[in-house]
């Protein structure tokens, strides 16, 4: 009976301890270009902002345009003194129309999440920060987390 005790006095201790950790996934917080943006010009890189330090190896950018075609980008690297940011230099030429940025970002736990979002290069376009819709799908449903910005809940890849 005493041992039965014990095993309910640690297992309610172990229940009690925050498991942030555990459940805790990359989910992006900003984007340049920012998502469903309009623009006059191309943009030279794409910058994807997250809520936590990321491992480059697991991470990747891919911007296509609206026929599906990969437009070039320049290897993946962090942002200058920050390991939440993926930068990616935009090598290839772009046309007016709509892209779509891909992404995959893997934090410490190994878990790779995945997310897109669109833009418009639209040489008639407002300058740039005039924008007033913000959003981005993550995978699983759509919810939102802030004024104008929608976000998916967290899925890991499937290997």
């Amino acid at each position: 009976m005493l041992l039965h005790a014990r095993s309910l006095v640690v297992l309610t201790a172990l229940l009690a301890l925050p498991l942030h950790d555990a459940a805790a996934h990359p989910r992006l917080l900003k984007a340049a270009p920012a998502a469903d943006s309009r623009t006059a010009v191309a943009p030279k890189e794409i910058s994807l902002t997250f809520n936590e330090p990321l491992t480059l190896a697991l991470s990747r950018i891919t911007l296509t345009d609206a026929t599906q075609r990969v437009i070039m980008l320049d290897t993946l690297r962090a942002g200058l003194d920050d390991a939440k940011t993926l930068v990616a230099q935009v090598t290839g030429a772009l046309a007016p129309g709509r892209y779509t940025i891909k992404w995959q970002a893997a934090g410490a736990d190994g878990h790779p999440m995945r997310g897109e979002l669109t833009f418009v290069l639209d040489p008639a376009a407002a300058p740039a920060g005039a924008s007033a819709a913000r959003t981005h799908r993550q995978h699983g449903d759509v919810h939102t987390v802030g004024a104008g910005t929608k976000e998916g809940r967290k899925s890991p890849l499937r290997s």
